[in-house]
């Protein structure tokens, strides 16, 4: 699916913010409200940061389009093909030319929804169009006009015709004509993403032999899975084993673990996959993908590793910045009297820094995190080798 918006979203407190591409998953819109430290269902405010191809929205899309209202049509859009974007910009500007104020985004997406009710001729001047007419005898009279003058016709004037008696209108890729009435979807959209039962998306295939073309028999592969699903799914792509395969993550728990990663060990996948689901049940993955990047993790089996040794560590998700960090060991140290005067005279910037390295914690999107051995946060990978190193 092509990304179609660039947001970023601000929380309910002024210091939580992030970027979103739209359209997003369930995974990447819940991903997102957990850095804004809020849920699925809570509306934070946004900014358009960048358009792909639809910036004659941008007037008409004001704030009064939610989060989820701004991903339903983003969905949409992002599955168009050439023809679906010009008869959609062709409805759109249908709608503006009746000037009755900004376009609502429930009228978009019953727009978006609505391009198979339109016909769509690869013209975008009058001449052009009317010429396409002429040439194609779509125009009665002209059936029987000679060839020698079929050029001396005034063309542009035919497809001015055409067009006013028609109602079309010109989109950037084409003539657009509307043929049937619109389809009314908006009030029956789900707009709130459900969770879905996989927990990492892979389309996977297989490179042919002595070839550099792009992989054939592309197919998806949702994980967790059974041994049997794989072999299946290996069976499908023509593959003798997975080391034959390549694929690419489509989705998963936490979007940019896999962004970075070396994702070449399918069984690795499936077991991380599997460790996903556990974790979100126990409420736990916020924690996780917060331990994650604390400690610059970059190997499938050093996230499973610490997946299943998630209780050595510990999560402040009310704490994102050393100023919080400075104002909760001051609650934790000075009574509720002295704190507020003794607060005025204490940089929190720097008085944060300094507990974050006494007790070798770190910030992260997700909150503070740091052992409960109070030890420095290492790699799993490193842990694994020296642990390696030990038993030689």
């Amino acid at each position: 699916m092509n990304e179609v918006f660039r947001v970023e979203l601000f929380g309910e407190k002024t210091d939580r913010w992030c970027d979103l591409e739209l359209p997003a998953t369930y995974y990447g819109l819940s991903d997102a409200l957990d850095k804004l430290q809020m849920t699925l269902g809570d509306k934070p405010r946004w900014e358009f940061l960048e358009h792909h191809g639809f910036q004659f929205l941008h007037v008409h899309l004001t704030h009064e389009c939610d989060l989820y209202q701004l991903n339903a049509l983003a969905t949409c859009l992002g599955q168009m093909n050439g023809r679906e974007k010009t008869a959609f910009e062709g409805l759109f500007n249908m709608e503006v030319s009746k000037k009755y104020g900004p376009i609502s985004v429930a009228t978009m997406i019953n727009l978006a929804y609505s391009t198979d009710c339109c016909h769509v001729i690869n013209a975008t001047t009058d001449e052009q169009l009317g010429r396409f007419y002429a040439e194609n005898d779509f125009i009665p009279a002209l059936e029987k006009v000679p060839d020698s003058i079929f050029e001396y016709l005034n063309f542009e004037m035919l497809g001015r015709k055409a067009r006013f008696e028609e109602g079309g209108v010109f989109a950037s890729g084409g003539y657009v004509t509307q043929h049937t009435e619109l389809k009314q979807v908006y009030d029956s959209l789900a707009l709130l993403p459900e969770a879905p039962e996989y927990s990492i998306r892979l389309t996977v295939g297989r490179y042919p032999f002595h070839s550099n073309e792009q992989p054939d028999n592309m197919m998806y592969l949702d994980l967790p899975a059974t041994q049997e699903r794989l072999d299946a799914v290996l069976e499908a792509c023509g593959g003798a084993s997975w080391s034959e395969m390549v694929f690419r993550v489509e989705d998963s728990a936490m979007p940019a673990l896999l962004e970075n990663m070396d994702c070449d060990d399918i069984h690795g996948l499936n077991e991380l996959a599997k460790g996903f689901k556990e974790l979100s049940t126990q409420g736990e993955l916020s924690k996780f993908k917060a331990v994650i990047l604390a400690a610059d993790c970059h190997d499938i089996a050093a996230a499973v590793q610490i997946a299943k040794n998630l209780d050595d560590y510990l999560l402040e998700p009310d704490q994102r910045n050393p100023e919080e960090v400075a104002i909760e060991e001051l609650r934790f140290i000075v009574d509720e009297h002295s704190r507020p005067i003794l607060q005025k005279h204490v940089v929190l910037y720097n008085y944060g820094q300094d507990v974050m390295a006494a007790h070798n914690a770190l910030l992260t999107p997700y909150g503070l995190v740091q052992r409960r051995d109070g030890e420095p946060i290492r790699n799993e990978e490193t842990q694994a080798e020296n642990a390696g190193m030990e038993m030689m």
